[in-house]
């Protein structure tokens, strides 16, 4: 599966994953929605910034993935704490997710420069939540100026 994920600008991610300094990734979960596609390793990441010019420039690899849930023995900010050289959190964002009960952390590895194409900005109805889609044209410019059909988005 590819998933496309909005990067904070005002953080810098991009240029952090770029640099190798940030290899880890939190996603954020709808205990009111199911995930249909949950990341899993293997799957392919598609990082752009959470601007309105809708350019991918990032591809990376999912290496690992750990759900942290209420059920664990350990509140979510200690897991922050430990995973913070991999996560690279500003102070806001430490404490956006610490006050969150659960989140899912995916690592990734082989972060690089793809060449840029454009998401349409159509397709993108929720920039907090990661677009899935089995085929990344799904999603891209290219497919409605060729003119084929819009559906797959993966919402």
């Amino acid at each position: 599966m590819n998933f496309l994920v909005f990067l904070d600008t005002r953080a810098g991610e991009l240029e952090k994953i770029l640099s190798g300094v940030k290899s880890m990734i939190l996603k954020e979960i709808d205990s009111e929605k199911p995930e249909e596609h949950p990341a899993k390793p293997g799957d392919s990441l598609y990082f752009l910034r959470n601007n309105d010019e809708c350019a991918v420039r990032v591809k990376a690899t999912v290496v690992r993935v750990l759900l942290c849930d209420d059920s664990l023995d350990e509140d979510l900010s200690h897991i922050l704490k430990e995973s913070q050289a991999k996560l690279q959190l500003t102070e806001d964002q430490y404490n956006y997710w610490s006050a969150k009960r659960q989140a899912t952390f995916v690592e990734f590895e082989s972060a690089q420069k793809i060449p840029e194409f454009h998401i349409t900005p159509g397709k993108i109805t929720d920039r907090t939540r990661w677009i899935a889609s089995e085929e990344i044209c799904q999603v891209t410019e290219e497919e409605v100026k060729e003119g084929t059909d819009e559906t797959g988005s993966g919402h």
